[in-house]
């Protein structure tokens, strides 16, 4: 990914697709110690969960969303803060798709407000890019 050389209002990052697979949930689960059984147990999943199958970790979906904002700026250590809203699950499998924009700069401080989202391959946001905010250091 190309690293951004301007964090100015109504700066896009490239879109970044991640097909989110049950690997990335066992590796997921093991580093959180969230061993939840919507989010690998099928059986029990498809019973209870949200969308008759095994979902994401709400939290691994931010993870990749703070990853992919932190390719695009040059370093995850520039992330100051982040504040989201998860609209909806996303099942096991899925592709979501990860956007960010530059909302407002301030070169005094320098930070920059994003407005980030994830969405599902029907355009349903998992994180609501109208309500979630990353903070981020741009000097």
């Amino acid at each position: 990914m190309t690293i951004a050389t301007t964090l100015q209002a109504g700066t896009v990052m490239p879109e970044v697709r991640h097909t989110v697979e049950q690997a990335d949930l066992i590796r997921y689960a093991g580093a959180s110690g969230d061993f939840n059984r919507l989010h690998w147990d099928e059986p029990y999943a498809a019973q209870a969960g949200p969308t008759g199958g095994v979902i994401v970790h709400g939290m691994l979906t931010l993870g990749l969303l703070v990853r992919a904002v932190g390719e695009w700026i040059g370093g995850d250590d520039r992330v100051l803060s982040t504040s989201v809203s998860f609209r909806a699950p996303c099942p096991v499998g899925a592709t979501v798709t990860l956007r960010a924009e530059v909302l407002e700069s301030d070169d005094a401080a320098g930070t920059a407000v994003l407005a980030v989202g994830a969405e599902l391959p029907d355009g349903s946001p998992v994180l609501d890019a109208r309500r979630s905010r990353i903070v981020v250091r741009t000097g």
